[in-house]
């Protein structure tokens, strides 16, 4: 099972941006230092250490600290979340899910994971996220696109089998996710995995999602 770095699909999309080298330097430094020790105890100082570039270059295209943050959230949300998911559909695809326990067993434990692997930066996520409306606005449009197509037709095929209940996608994936986020919201607002137990919590959730989503007698 294949656990991708928020860090690595945020260093690809700079990559593949417009951005000078510096500027790219600038956002993986402040990226690397708001997940290690939060957005209000980073200074201008530390980043522009951690980048290797002079203290003005560091808002001279983002202008202020919120910018900078801004400047990691927009392809964040519009492309480094698209690109783990799109990279879990494409480990979904080689596997051979018996039934739909099976299925969400799978998804359960490597969702969890890669939460708990990456959750410094998502920690940062969550926080702007509250704050800001339009986040929440944007985010709400890109996991409408991220559940039509393929994880669509997925749920179709065991709605078909009579595995699950008939809900809409949009409604199952919301019911999958609150659950998921009960075990691991805590522990990435608090930054902690001790005493976690990922293999144990996802067997719960399974177990509660099973009961939950079985279809109407």
């Amino acid at each position: 099972m294949q656990v991708n770095s928020v860090e690595k699909l945020f260093e690809k999309t700079l990559a593949e941006s417009d951005l000078s080298v510096k500027q790219q330097r600038v956002l993986k430094a402040s990226l690397e230092l708001f997940s290690a020790q939060g957005f209000d105890r980073t200074t201008s100082s530390e980043i522009a250490a951690r980048a290797g570039v002079a203290e003005g270059t560091v808002f001279k295209q983002f202008k202020t600290k919120q910018g900078i943050l801004n400047a990691i959230l927009q392809p964040f949300i519009v492309q480094v979340v698209p690109m783990a998911f799109e990279e879990f559909f494409q480990e979904v695809k080689v596997n051979t899910f018996a039934n739909f326990e099976t299925f969400i067993t799978y998804l359960i434990k490597d969702r969890m994971t890669f939460a708990m692997e990456n959750q410094r930066q998502i920690k940062i996520f969550i926080q702007e996220i509250i704050r800001n409306p339009q986040l929440i606005e944007l985010v709400g449009d890109r996991w409408q696109l991220l559940i039509q197509g393929n994880l669509s037709r997925i749920f179709d095929r065991f709605k078909q089998n009579g595995e699950i209940i008939a809900w809409s996608t949009s409604r199952i994936m919301q019911y999958m996710a609150s659950t998921m986020m009960g075990y691991v919201m805590p522990r990435i607002i608090m930054e902690t995995d001790q005493s976690f137990d990922i293999d144990q919590a996802s067997q719960e959730a399974v177990a509660f999602l099973m009961r939950g989503l079985a279809p109407s007698n």
